[in-house]
């Protein structure tokens, strides 16, 4: 490995030991299947998503199964369908799932390397892929919205076109978005001059490439959502993940019950905390199921100073030893279920990012990956480390969350988890060179 002198000495050591170099040759190239013995099994499935959101099951994934030191053990792919059911050794222990997306580099590829610790057998849920390069079924285009009758009815109204909003003032040029049928409908708002009361409505655009909007749109009455954004979160968020979104600083936010039964409130804070020596970025956030009356249970975002930054130092120097495996505790936070501590950076021909998932607290290993990919994330330029922590509100095992999640994210669209009602999430971001 090629070493490179961080600022902060214990994420170069971090940088190196969690890069340790892999020896695959111990490991059983398989594509799946099973022993047809009692062995206990894990079944997953991967699926990848194109530029407007339509999915389909992404083939040919690898997955690496380490035993408790963070060899690889076996080694699978997903098969045609994305689909994988095969044996879960006796000595197995974490497991990690590699592939590309088309994300940010539209003719380069980004290596999304993603490692859980401490996993049992059983139903490990689907794993999202992403290509922004592929449009098939999409149909984008530019659609114009002409809205002076709409500004003659409802002048100095704000007017939100799914996440873009536009002020409706005499005069004002007509707003123009890109939109893809693949999506479906495109919601929209008009939240009055006020900004006491507020319309929803939804638009089905295909096939279109202008649409004149007017009051008769806006069918739906919005519901203030009884939240104060306090004085240092810097945003407010209301917003529904069927598509539509609209934020304040101040003023007040809408949810539209008669449109969506998945309304969430999100406030969020940026600032900054040292890092060891290095002074690091941080994000807080929280995320609450918003009721038809409006109504948020109460909302509390967490602080980095009260603890966070403590547990991540105190990782850090963990790991600075060289001595795996690394402890890591994360519960006098809060209510924390699972963390992760995620390396990204360029490459060559890219982008890279290995994320390492795990629990409040427990052990992480000096997981080896295949030389190949090893040497990607040797070679990485313009580094940075987020470490983050994620909390539903409720205290319950590892194996507990992630059989939710693995719940989640099989549902349908429209269903509602346990873990969507309300989540915390905080993290700090550290680029490894200036």
């Amino acid at each position: 490995m090629t070493a490179k002198k961080w600022t902060l000495t214990a994420i170069f050591a971090l940088v190196l030991t969690a890069c340790g170099s892999g020896d695959d040759s111990s490991g059983s190239t398989d594509n799946g299947g099973s022993s047809g013995g009692n062995a206990p099994q894990i079944t997953l499935n991967t699926v990848v998503s194109n530029q407007c959101g339509i999915k389909k099951p992404k083939p040919d994934v690898n997955v690496f199964v380490h035993n408790n030191t963070g060899d690889i053990i076996a080694e699978y792919v997903t098969d045609s369908a994305g689909a994988l059911t095969a044996d879960w050794p006796s000595n197995a222990k974490h497991l990690t799932l590699t592939a590309e997306n088309q994300i940010y580099y539209k003719d380069q590829p980004e290596l999304k390397v993603i490692s859980t610790v401490d996993v049992e057998a059983g139903d490990l849920g689907v794993t999202y892929f992403r290509d922004d390069n592929n449009e098939e079924g999409c149909n984008c285009k530019q659609v114009e919205f002409p809205v002076q009758s709409l500004i003659a009815d409802a002048p100095d109204s704000m007017l939100y076109l799914g996440g873009s909003s536009f002020e409706l003032m005499p005069l004002a040029s007509n707003p123009e978005i890109e939109w893809c049928d693949g999506t479906g409908p495109i919601d929209v708002q008009l939240v009055a001059a006020d900004g006491q009361s507020s319309l929803a409505g939804s638009i089905d655009l295909s096939n279109q490439t202008q649409y004149t909007l007017g009051l008769s749109d806006f069918t739906h009455e919005g519901v203030a959502v009884d939240y104060v954004n306090p004085n240092n979160a810097r945003y407010l968020y209301a917003l529904s993940f069927d598509g539509w979104r609209n934020y304040s600083s101040n003023d007040l936010v809408f949810v539209y019950p008669t449109l969506t039964n998945k309304s969430y409130v999100w406030p969020a804070i940026y600032g900054q905390e040292y890092v060891g020596n290095k002074l690091a970025e941080s994000y807080s956030s929280a995320r609450h199921l918003v009721t038809s009356e409006g109504a948020t249970s109460p909302v509390m975002l967490w602080d980095p100073a009260n603890g966070f930054v403590d547990s991540v130092n105190a990782l850090l120097a963990e790991i600075s030893t060289g001595q795996a495996p690394y402890q890591y505790d994360f519960t006098g936070v809060g209510d924390v279920a699972l963390t992760h501590m995620t390396l990204s950076g360029v490459t060559d021909d890219g982008h890279a990012e290995w994320a390492i998932w795990g629990g409040a607290s427990g052990s992480m290993p000096d997981l080896k990956l295949p030389t190949a990919l090893d040497a990607k994330f040797d070679s990485l330029s313009l580094p940075n480390l987020r470490i983050g922590i994620r909390g539903y509100d409720s205290v319950k095992t590892l194996n507990e969350w992630r059989k939710l999640l693995a719940d989640r994210n099989r549902m349908t669209d429209d269903e509602i988890s346990v873990l969507d009602y309300q989540t915390n999430y905080m993290e700090l971001t550290v680029f490894l060179e200036d």
